[in-house]
């Protein structure tokens, strides 16, 4: 069965939307507001007195004298106090005297020949500057003549200037602060490492430091949502961005159950909907070292170890149970909870259906019904059913209620849901007017094979009632679950058919296809013959069990221009589908290639196989290139 499609983490998802930008003007706020984010993520523009976040407020030298020592290796390593008066208008009382006493000590900072400080004067460029080249390893050792030249000639060598427009005697913003430390990070030191690596941070291999790895490291959790959860996190929810299965959402639209995370420098929080209910089939390798557990046919890892603990002998769970996994930002189980406790329904198709021995401490050894069936988060759940009123088959639209614990299996007729109209937005954010959910779940069913779908895939599609298989919505009217009947196509394998073996005898399902697929030779057997699909060349596979269900013919056409995300013919444009292979032909060997290597139109012949208009989900799937001498 072609498995479903596995969106990967990237935890700080949004932080980048404005970085893919193409306008001048755009890179350098992009360029900016990554600057924001990163010093927000490591702490460097948070003060004793508050974040440092209105850009165009002055940074004061005594606030100054924090973000220095912020962004060296004493940070959080100083105390808060200190018993020494440095100078005349810093007493020892004074919230930034320990950080200032750091910064003179070390040589980042100097105070006035008059006996002060000045702390609430605002910092100098000048001033800075000599704070972020000491940090760097230099001393006044390291110039001649004119050391406060000399200084500056290093700050811009070293890239330090980068989007601030100050001169040497004007006083740093917040935003400018912002920029030079970001600056500062990437920047080189006086035995030439980068200055992010002295602090512990990894560098990417464009020597820039590796922000995912900063946030990820900075965020807390799992926590449950309960009645109890937002006490827990340690900034106002308010302000705080929220994030619902990795897409902008709002508070309210957490429930009992997500799992939850959360960064506190970046005041953000992360929920998870996922959850997999069935009966606990395996603890392995055993409970007293649970390392995963099998539910519903599906083997499942622990997120953290207190997350094994219920499953082990200490805790009250055990094979045969019937449980939910509540699965984390990674599907692994974050917690699990007693369907006496969770009473819901979840709806699906069904997948595969028969009989199999159940081992009971009750009844002892007993057959039974069971069906195994995907939901629209593309879970899969295994439940066994009495089938005395009623059987269960491929294809059939199953739901299944759990309430005090016990299971109700069903078969629903129809639950399609009249949209008026059936077409996706230019987003595919709504169909038929009606919003989706921020979180909304979505698969795409195609006689035993599915894949997961995101909204951005529906764009300008339009459909017709008949494909849509189940649709369901939250409670504020949005659709949160769509079954879709083979909408895009995607459920398919695109290749390319390079052989065809007639059966020996009269027998059918006997037929054996030869194909090329993702580079790869293989071969099924099937009994769908016909001279449309038996022609050798780019052909669309579906395939399961190694036995060939469908095949489809795809359309032709000539290629004229190509661009990032199309080719065009003379007067029509072809999307391409993410996964679109692309084949080097010559002498009748396929050669599998990208078509980053074979954009020279006046070299090659390209041809682009489709299977569908675009505005019925379909996509370029195949594209062959041949020299053209």
């Amino acid at each position: 069965m072609k498995k479903k499609m596995i969106a990967f983490l990237i935890i700080a998802v949004g932080l980048f939307a404005s970085v893919i930008n193409p306008v001048t003007i755009g890179r350098a706020s992009a360029k900016t507001y990554s600057a924001q984010q990163l010093m927000k993520s490591l702490g460097i523009m948070r003060t004793d007195k508050g974040y440092l976040s209105n850009e165009a407020e002055n940074v004061s030298r005594s606030q100054f004298a924090q973000l220095l020592v912020n962004a060296s290796t004493y940070k959080e390593k100083i105390s808060r106090e200190t018993n020494v008066s440095l100078y005349s208008d810093v007493p020892k009382e004074h919230w930034a005297a320990a950080y200032i006493q750091t910064a003179i000590s070390n040589g980042w900072m100097s105070g006035y020949l008059d006996g002060s400080f000045r702390p609430d004067k605002g910092v100098t460029l000048q001033e800075a500057v000599k704070g972020v080249i000491t940090l760097l390893g230099y001393t006044s050792r390291d110039f001649s003549g004119n050391i406060i030249g000399g200084q500056m000639t290093l700050y811009q060598s070293k890239g330090l200037d980068k989007n601030i427009r100050k001169t040497r005697t004007q006083y740093l913003t917040v935003k400018d602060c912002n920029n030079l430390f970001y600056n500062l990070l990437s920047a080189t030191t006086k035995e030439g490492v980068v200055y992010a690596q002295t602090l512990g941070y990894t560098i990417d291999s464009n020597g820039n430091v590796d922000y995912l790895s900063i946030v990820n490291n900075d965020v807390e959790g799992p926590i449950i949502a309960d009645d109890n959860w937002k006490s827990e996190i340690p900034f106002p929810l308010s302000r705080a961005t929220i994030y619902l299965d990795e897409t902008k959402a709002y508070l309210n639209d957490i429930n009992d159950y997500d799992v939850i995370y959360y960064s506190s420098d970046l005041e953000t929080v992360w929920a998870y909907d996922n959850k997999v209910t069935g009966t606990l089939e395996k603890v392995s390798p055993n409970r007293l070292n649970p390392q995963s557990v099998t539910v519903a046919g599906k083997e499942y890892t622990f997120e953290t170890s207190i997350a094994s603990v219920e499953f082990s002998t200490l805790g009250n769970v055990k094979e045969g149970d019937l449980v939910t996994l509540l699965l984390g930002k990674n599907d692994e189980v974050a917690s699990v909870i007693d369907t006496y406790d969770y009473d819901t329904a979840i709806a699906g198709i069904a997948l595969e259906s028969g009989t199999h021995l159940v081992e009971d401490p009750d009844r002892g050894l007993y057959s039974t019904e069971y069906v195994v069936f995907v939901d629209a988060a593309g879970n899969e759940h295994k439940i066994d059913y009495d089938d005395t009123f009623f059987s269960i088959y491929k294809g059939d639209l199953v739901r299944v209620s759990y309430e005090d614990g016990v299971a109700s299996v069903n078969v629903l007729e129809n639950h399609n849901t009249d949209f008026g109209d059936y077409k996706f937005s230019m987003d595919g954010n709504s169909l038929g007017g009606v919003a989706l959910a921020s979180n909304v779940k979505i698969i795409d069913y195609n006689d035993g094979n599915y894949t997961r779908i995101y909204p951005s895939r529906l764009g300008n599609v339009r459909i017709n009632s008949a494909m849509i298989l189940y649709a369901e919505k939250n409670e504020r009217g949005a659709i949160s679950q769509l079954i879709l009947d083979n909408v895009t196509g995607d459920t398919y394998d695109y290749g390319i058919l390079t052989g065809f073996t007639y059966p020996m005898g009269a027998k059918s399902n006997n037929y054996i296809y030869e194909f090329l697929i993702d580079g790869k030779s293989g071969s099924v057997t099937g009994d769908i013959v016909s001279d449309y699909n038996t022609e050798i060349g780019p052909k669309g596979f579906l395939i399961r069990d190694n036995e060939l269900i469908a095949i489809k013919g795809l359309t032709e056409v000539t290629v004229q221009s190509i661009g990032s995300t199309y080719v065009q013919d003379t007067k029509t444009k072809y999307l391409l589908a993410e996964d679109c292979a692309v084949y080097f032909y010559k002498d009748g060997i396929y050669t599998k290639t990208t078509i980053d290597k074979v954009t020279d139109l006046m070299k090659f012949k390209m041809s682009a196989y489709y299977d569908k208009e675009e505005a019925y989900g379909g996509r370029v799937r195949v594209i062959i290139v041949e020299n053209k001498n």
